[in-house]
């Protein structure tokens, strides 16, 4: 576990809960304390940086969850070590460093994964399988919101490299809008253009807090985009709908609900939580590393959620829309 801040927390969590095959071996942090209360629950050495882990040859496979604007050095050294890779999302804050990411993996031959749970989330899964089998009809538009106050433990505290664009690579796009991303490609394909608008609505925050856009798709479909970190309390809202010619789904945390225009609603148990997601996307890892399984989505894919995020920071200093691809 290469980076002990509060996302490794979860991943942890998702380790014990969800593989069997996978011992924590090494925790790497550049603040002491953070590798080494880890390392006291897992029994892992603590290392203050990479390079000392892999002389030491403690692991296997890493798990990388440092500051965006070091993804790039941190999982080339990981790669060029004939080590297999699962790599918090985004990839890298460029296309550049991303192209260069993709070539050292390629070189390698090792697995190599894109963190993104959302892939595995299970009401996202479940609507997935609701529109292929037609529950809606053709889908017509779709929306995404996510509207929350910045949560503590990745917005405080000693090193809240959150709040700086340079660390990020931008703002709430970049970073949390992924998951919300994601959920669109997945029922809807490729996004082929954004128009999109942001702003600052936490201050303390040096990229957006907000972003509002609209994604066309490959197949025409229009779907809307929200994100947005609330410096103040917020209401219960789904976080997708999808509209379809013969109803709609919508789609909550903990259920999905299937409205076909009968006075009964249907719900669908999606037999697993956010959390779960992490789970999956940490056995479908395991699987591709000892049993060679092809994972649910190849790192490649996690660009469309980083080109999706840069045209709509372009988007918003031309007022126009502006091409993904």
């Amino acid at each position: 576990m290469v980076g002990c801040g509060a996302i490794a927390r979860w991943h942890l969590d998702a380790i014990r809960r969800g593989v069997s095959r996978t011992d924590v071996t090494a925790v790497v942090d550049v603040l002491p304390e953070r590798a080494d209360v880890l390392a006291s629950e897992t029994g892992a050495k603590p290392y203050r940086d990479l390079e000392e882990a892999l002389r030491a040859d403690a692991f296997d496979a890493a798990l990388v969850m440092v500051p965006h604007d070091r993804h790039e050095e941190t999982a080339i050294a990981v790669l060029e070590s004939g080590r297999h890779l699962l790599l918090e999302k985004p990839m890298a804050p460029t296309l550049e460093a991303c192209e260069r990411i993709l070539a050292a993996a390629q070189k390698a031959g090792t697995v190599f994964m894109v963190a993104e749970n959302a892939q595995y989330w299970p009401e996202v899964v479940t609507a997935k399988r609701l529109v292929e089998e037609g529950a809606i009809g053709e889908v017509v538009t779709a929306r995404s919101w996510h509207c929350a106050p910045p949560m503590e433990e990745f917005y405080r505290g000693e090193d809240p490299w959150r709040l700086s664009a340079a660390a990020t690579g931008g703002g709430i796009a970049i970073d949390t809008g992924s998951h919300w991303l994601r959920p669109l490609r997945m029922w809807l394909g490729e996004i082929k253009e954004v128009v999109a608008a942001t702003g600052r609505p936490m201050k303390a925050m040096e990229g957006e807090s907000m972003c509002r856009a609209l994604c066309r798709f490959d197949t025409g479909v229009v779907a809307s985009f929200d994100a947005v970190l609330s410096p103040g309390p917020t209401a219960p809202v789904a976080p997708f709908q999808l509209t379809g010619t013969q109803g709609e789904i919508v789609v909550e945390h903990g259920r999905v609900l299937v409205f076909d225009g009968s006075d009964a609603r249907a719900t669908v148990d999606p037999r697993g939580t956010y959390f779960t997601s992490y789970e999956a996307q940490m056995a479908d890892f395991e699987a591709a590393a000892l049993d060679g399984v092809t994972p649910a989505a190849p790192a490649e894919y996690a660009l469309g959620e980083l080109r999706a995020a840069l045209a709509m920071y372009r988007s918003a200093q031309s007022g126009r829309w502006e091409p993904v691809w």
